[in-house]
């Protein structure tokens, strides 16, 4: 229970945008920083999800980051463009 109660607690809602935003960039030494700042400032609640569901996936390595960015991306795209 306590292993449950640990995960549930690695999350970054509680925490500002940016704080995810490092999380995920540390996969990239910054190569995706300007993405990541983007979508930040479009869909911040997404970048905090994203990363919680990333920090909490067993093996997550810089493969699986970019698919999480790529995603990003393509909802800051939308968000982006319906405004």
């Amino acid at each position: 229970m306590s292993n449950f109660k640990s995960n549930l607690m690695d999350n970054f809602f509680e925490q500002p945008v940016g704080r995810a935003v490092l999380y995920l960039n540390d996969f990239h030494s910054g190569g995706r920083l300007d993405a990541l700042n983007r979508a930040a400032f479009y869909i911040p609640d997404d970048v905090k999800g994203m990363a919680s569901m990333l920090i909490n996936t067993p093996g997550a390595n810089r493969e699986t980051a970019d698919l999480v960015i790529d995603q990003l991306v393509k909802w800051t795209n939308e968000k982006e463009s319906a405004q």
